[in-house]
């Protein structure tokens, strides 16, 4: 994500449901990113969040617990709004991050909103689209984990998620391209942001948040920049044509790694050839052709037995 201005922010966690550990590196990470944590509270109810006040000291958030005066889950959502609405009065604070899978916090955002300050959500993909839409930017840490991970399940999904964008973005350059075919890279990710409040390049695997090099490597099969005076531009390849060229090249390198790991193991580790196969950049089954490793073994003449492969 880009963005023009420091931030002063406000984070509120609802601790209730956003208690993940990794969820919370992630959120911190992406906040730096954005700007500086001037205030941090983490509200609870359960008693096991008052175990935990140490955690609480090392990422620097100050523990709030609401006692459950009745059967329910809105003690937490409650005393975070109403704090929330009282730190409207600081006017060092021109940002509010609510950290939640909890959608009825979106009231709380439209009332925020409407004193002009800007609000970033954060939370797992299945949060409501009218809280996402209600931010000003969702940071998705399910997403963002998942990308990370890398596992063949997480890779199928990301796949989905890059041709989703892919659709968004080609969108975007048809409505607003020169008769060249292409539109300005700053004008095609200010609708963006808009048309996706959760766009972040780390969603889809990139080692960060920007996004010039993002097209130019992770979305590299999908469109062509060219810097001029006037700033970036982009445009669509020819997708037909690259697919072709690259899906061989790629295909190659593949073929090259799994037979040299045949080689010098007599026996294959499909495990293993997997984790070598995902340093080839950009590499996708589905760029080869296939949606399985154990059907393109089988294809180069290989007998898969379990998660070992040999000839």
């Amino acid at each position: 994500m880009e963005y023009k201005e420091q931030k002063r922010i406000a984070l509120l966690v609802d601790y209730d449901n956003f208690n993940q550990d990794d969820y919370f590196q992630i959120l911190f990470d992406e906040l730096d990113e954005i700007g500086e944590v001037i205030i941090g509270r983490v509200y609870f109810s359960n008693e096991e969040g008052k175990k935990l006040s140490d955690k609480f000291r090392e990422l620097e958030l100050d523990p709030i617990y609401q006692l459950r005066f009745s059967k329910g889950k809105n003690a937490v959502d409650i005393r975070m709004s109403i704090e929330a609405i009282e730190l409207l009065n600081k006017d060092y604070i021109n940002t509010f991050c609510l950290a939640t899978h909890d959608s009825d916090f979106t009231p709380l955002v439209k009332k925020l909103k409407e004193s002009n300050k800007y609000i970033i959500g954060a939370g797992r993909d299945d949060v409501s689209k009218h809280f996402k839409s209600a931010c000003d930017t969702f940071i998705n840490v399910e997403h963002i984990l998942s990308a990370k991970k890398g596992s063949s399940d997480n890779n199928k999904a990301l796949d989905n998620r890059i041709s989703t964008l892919v659709k968004h973005v080609d969108e975007i350059i048809d409505q607003n391209c020169d008769s060249e075919g292409y539109d300005y890279l700053s004008r095609l990710l200010s609708q963006l942001y808009l048309k996706d409040k959760e766009f972040n390049p780390k969603n889809y695997g990139a080692p960060n948040n920007k996004a010039l090099p993002f097209f130019q490597r992770q979305l590299k099969n999908y469109y062509i920049l060219k810097e001029e005076k006037t700033g970036w531009k982009v445009k669509k390849t020819d997708r037909k044509k690259t697919a072709s060229n690259i899906n061989q090249k790629m295909k190659n390198k593949a073929i090259t790694i799994i037979e040299t790991h045949y080689k010098n193991h007599k026996t294959g580790n499909i495990q293993k050839v997997n984790l070598e196969l995902r340093r080839i950049r950009g590499f996708t089954l589905r760029e080869i052709g296939h949606t399985k490793l154990t059907n393109f073994l089988k294809e180069l003449g290989f007998t898969v037995d379990g998660h070992s492969f040999k000839k």
